[in-house]
């Protein structure tokens, strides 16, 4: 068998002096240790017959030698493409709890073991109690589309609406009258797939390929392929396997760029070991997951959050607890690391990998570039939301209190909101224990007050000695001396939390981040304030879904802060009953006043000249507030019933001219154009126009249950006709 050469020169910046030194020492009989003497035969061992010459004969026969993922039961499948992400897909937290498909109880409510929970005949009815309630008002469900680097464990932080298993998604039709979405592409994996325990990763990545476990009752996307094997038990061991260094070598040798298709994963070699009752990849696995996620449980953004990272440490200062648990994360990091290692030995034993072959994994010699191996084309960066996040590798790690600080505030103004309980930080037993990694998210994390029903908590949910009031309206106010004032509601938590060393605690807060006192914090509208502080928080994969919304009077003298899950038709008129208009009076009866004073002390003297001053700002003040007020009643006049189902930008849209925020504008003015004939806020305020769309558009319609309206064929009818055709046309 003829061999040829292949001279590897990836670490070389001057390629042509390097490849000239190889060829004169080839003709005087050496050959470097990069130059390797290869059949071309043996690269249509591997599939797409890639020049993967610089690995040994070995390693590209495992491909002809061990079965492929996609055998002996176990598949990999591609996911949904909405074709339309902005109106299809939401962040959890942004809409109404009680839509979200409520499968955890459902699950977990037995408190069985995984074995037991999840047989094959407990995963079918499962699957089929799950489409059952997208017909039941439960709209939104859990979405797998990619994501941040994060193998082993991440939270899924996206749903999608799959209402009546998708019928809004089946009906948006492009201009040629075919639907958008692949859905229809999909009937298989949907009835069979979707709401199935699995794995799951970002299709586009930077760092490589982090395989992560897919819990129960998910739909998973395009741009987050899913995987099964025939037991759900025994899909940790195929999680570490896929995030071992040679498994991804295996993969990187079938193609150069970083996007981890179905079809490649479907073809890549794995060991014979998925189907034994005992694999030693199944404990590290596990290990990981359980501990990523108990560093996950200080997001609030997330299915696992519990409390703030400062609530979770000990310490007697903020500082000091930020110390604390910048320690704990690096222990935390470095188990993680070891883990890794013994997941990376293991593999290397399953595959039968030499030393000679593990140095090599381990010193990068054989790293597959995507200038090497066919189709080597670089991550769309059109998709960077699923891509990896700018951070150096995936480091919890911060040296940095400040992101702490604003955590705890954050996590303060969701308790005087009634979003988070308060209880959790006083008493640790009530902490929930950790769930099986396979069980579905559940609707609300285990941080947020609840109710008996697992929803949010109603006034009638709350015993009469929990520990703080809530403000039941969704309604704080950033005004000094009104008992729902922002800051003083943020300190009476505080108070609770620390009691007599609650006041240092706010000094040192503020010094950590950087303000005179915490009102400057609240009020700050630019970065470095609450609120855009919030707004990146709440702000993922392309959602931008603040909840806590901050209203602005012009010199940012006077604000009111709305709780986004609170919001109804009465939500605006109540702000200007029981907030702005009875601070109109007070400030125009101080104006008054001073007034009255001015009149008795003359025109002369330093007292005259300082209530002049006074005067003129108290003036301008209440000026500040009425414009302030004309601006919130234009929008309260509108009589909108705010629906959470259109999402925060659609429902903050009308509000441009109070958020200090350049988005709503935007939003407001495509509203106005028709871009989003399919919200409610968009019917509400233009229904003539929404008609004559639903008349057109079935999946408009649908989504305002106008279907008698609509004058479209349906695309099912279409699908139903077509299969007809094609059966009677192979029967003649």
């Amino acid at each position: 068998m003829t061999k040829t050469l292949f001279i590897r020169l990836l670490q070389h910046e001057d390629k042509g002096a390097a490849l000239a030194e190889r060829i004169s020492a080839l003709r005087e009989g050496r050959a470097d240790a990069d130059v390797y003497a290869v059949a071309p035969e043996s690269f249509r061992q591997v599939p797409n017959t890639p020049f993967c010459y610089w690995v040994s004969e070995r390693i590209r026969r495992l491909f002809t030698e061990l079965p492929p993922f996609e055998s002996e039961g176990r598949t990999v499948k591609q996911g949904l493409a909405t074709a339309d992400d902005f109106r299809f897909v939401r962040a959890w937290w942004e809409v109404p709890a009680g839509k979200i498909l409520d499968s955890w109880q459902y699950a977990v409510g037995s408190r069985q073991k995984a074995e037991e929970k999840w047989t094959e005949e407990r995963i079918r009815e499962f699957q089929a109690w799950c489409r059952k309630r997208t017909y039941e008002g439960k709209r939104w469900v859990p979405f797998a589309k990619g994501g941040e680097y994060s193998p082993y464990y991440a939270d899924i932080h996206l749903v999608v609406n799959w209402e009546n298993e998708g019928a809004e998604i089946k009906n948006n039709l492009n201009e040629k009258g075919g639907v958008r979405s692949n859905v229809w592409m999909l009937r298989d994996t949907a009835a069979n797939y979707f709401f199935r325990p699995g794995l799951t990763w970002p299709r586009s990545t930077v760092k490589g390929l982090n395989v992560r476990i897919l819990p129960g009752a998910c739909v998973f996307a395009d741009k987050g392929p899913a995987g099964f094997v025939g037991k759900p038990s025994q899909l940790p061991r195929v999680v570490g396997l896929f995030n071992s260094e040679c498994y991804q070598l295996l993969l990187g040798l079938q193609q150069g760029s970083r996007a981890w298709e179905v079809g490649t994963v479907q073809k890549t070699a794995i060991p014979n070991f998925v189907h034994q009752e005992e694999s030693s990849l199944q404990k590290p696995t596990l290990s990981t997951w359980f501990l990523k996620r108990s560093l996950n449980v200080i997001d609030d953004t997330s299915h696992a959050f519990t409390l703030p990272a400062l609530l979770m440490t000990p310490g007697a200062g903020l500082v000091e607890r930020a110390d604390t648990y910048a320690k704990q994360t690096a222990e935390a990091e470095a188990e993680l690391r070891r883990i890794q290692a013994e997941v990376d030995k293991i593999a290397f034993e399953l595959y039968g990998f030499t030393d000679e072959e593990r140095n090599a994994v381990g010193s990068g010699q054989l790293t597959v570039d995507s200038n090497e191996v066919s189709g080597g084309e670089s991550p769309d960066t059109d998709d960077a939301e699923e891509m990896d996040s700018a951070k150096d590798g995936e480091s919890f790690l911060t040296t940095d209190h400040r992101p702490l600080v604003t955590d705890l505030l954050s996590w303060c103004v969701g308790v005087a909101f009634g979003r988070f309980d308060i209880r959790l930080a006083l008493d640790s037993s009530l902490i929930p224990g950790t769930p099986d990694p396979f069980d579905p998210l559940p609707v609300c994390p285990p941080g947020m007050l609840q109710g008996s029903d697992g929803l949010p908590a109603k006034p009638e949910d709350v015993l009469r000695h929990y520990p703080i009031r809530i403000d039941w309206d969704g309604i704080l106010v950033d005004d000094t001396g009104h008992e729902d004032d922002i800051v003083r509601r943020v300190r009476e938590v505080l108070e609770v939390i620390w009691k007599d060393r609650a006041e240092a605690i706010e000094k040192e807060a503020c010094e950590i981040l950087g303000v005179r006192e915490l009102r400057d914090y609240f009020r700050k509208p630019a970065a470095g304030g609450f609120w855009m502080d919030h707004v990146r928080r709440y702000s993922k994969s392309r959602r931008k879904a603040p909840i806590y919304w901050y209203l602005r009077s012009a010199k940012g003298n006077y604000g009111l802060w709305l709780y986004h899950h609170r919001l109804d038709k009465d939500v605006l008129f109540k702000a200007l009953l029981n907030y702005v208009e009875p601070k109109i009076r007070l400030e125009e009866d101080r104006l008054k006043s001073l007034r009255v004073r001015k009149e008795a002390v003359g025109s002369s003297g330093r007292e005259a000249k300082q209530l002049e001053k006074d005067m003129d700002r108290q003036d301008q003040f209440v000026s500040e507030l009425k414009n302030f007020e004309e601006r919130l009643r234009r929008v309260a006049n509108l009589h909108l019933d705010f629906d959470l189902n259109d999402g925060v930008i659609l429902n903050i849209a009308p509000l441009w001219e109070l958020v200090p925020w350049n988005e709503p504008k935007k939003y407001w003015q495509e509203l106005q154009e028709g871009k989003y004939d399919w919200s409610h806020i968009a019917y509400q305020l233009w229904p003539e126009r929404v008609q004559e769309a639903c008349k057109k558009d079935r999946s408009i319609a649908i989504a305002h249950g106008q279907e008698d309206l609509c004058e479209a064929e349906n695309p099912a009818s279409k699908k139903e006709s077509g299969r007809g055709r094609r059966k009677k046309k192979g029967a003649s």
